[in-house]
């Protein structure tokens, strides 16, 4: 694994799914590790070797304390993943809350924005910051305007901090995933999101957490050292084209 000795990384959302995964993986490579939810999962971080703080990364406020956290516990903040967010999927017809919305548009997107500033201000240079994106920032899915409009805002927030940080010597990446197994994901009509993935990815299967993880590591370390303001898709191939089995699918209807 890449090794991340000596270094303070923070995972928001870590309570599950991805956060959860990449928490652990980086306490793995060696790095100290702040696991922050909204759910109090303090016992299993503390088990994974993680600190816990319970963050509601909604607001800004929090976010500010968190990485002031990490950095007088561990006397640095080197790496940051904005993972946390919140799901719904609805048609664009039937959004009818202003109040709904603009929690999507807190927890997605604020959360990225202030995390990656106030991580940015704290760091030194060879920092790393990964926000997550998603496949619905890349292509358009039905019922997923909501997320993925705050998903798209993190692309574009990813690529501005990256010019802006670069000359502080601080890199700023995100991760696209497509279909992963996660409670998120798989809350709702599980086996309907297992078909499509096994449909329209063209590996023709569901993603795992810990493939997650992997690309996150390998963003969070000096291996990584000359990559900023990249979106990395890992999503099995869907965001490259139509897979095989959907366009076989499409020429025998």
């Amino acid at each position: 694994m890449f090794s991340l000795e000596n270094k303070t990384a923070i995972v928001t959302g870590a309570g599950s799914g991805i956060g959860k995964a990449t928490a652990q993986r980086l306490k793995r490579a060696g790095a100290n590790v702040v696991a922050a939810d909204i759910v109090d999962c303090a016992e299993e971080a503390s088990r994974a070797g993680c600190a816990f703080r319970q963050v509601d990364v909604g607001e800004p406020e929090q976010i500010a304390a968190l990485c002031d956290y990490a950095l007088e516990e561990y006397g640095s903040l080197d790496i940051m993943v904005n993972n946390a967010a919140i799901s719904t999927g609805r048609m664009l017809a039937e959004v009818d809350s202003e109040e709904n919305s603009l929690r999507f548009w807190r927890v997605n997107l604020l959360s990225a924005q202030m995390g990656t500033k106030e991580a940015a201000a704290r760091m030194k240079p060879g920092g790393s910051i990964i926000n997550l994106t998603s496949i619905t920032a890349l292509r358009g899915f039905p019922q997923w305007s909501e997320y993925g409009a705050t998903k798209g805002g993190i692309i574009a927030l990813t690529q501005t901090a990256a010019i802006e940080y670069g000359g502080a010597g601080v890199r700023v990446n995100a991760v696209a995933p497509g279909i992963i197994n996660t409670p998120m994901a798989m809350r709702e009509a599980p086996d309907m999101v297992e078909k499509n993935a096994e449909i329209f990815a063209p590996l023709g299967r569901i993603g795992t957490p810990e493939e997650l993880a992997a690309a996150i590591h390998f963003l969070a370390s000096d291996d990584a050292s000359y990559i900023t303001g990249q979106i990395l898709s890992v999503d099995g191939g869907w965001s490259a084209g139509t897979s095989l089995q959907a366009f076989g699918m499409a020429m025998q209807s």
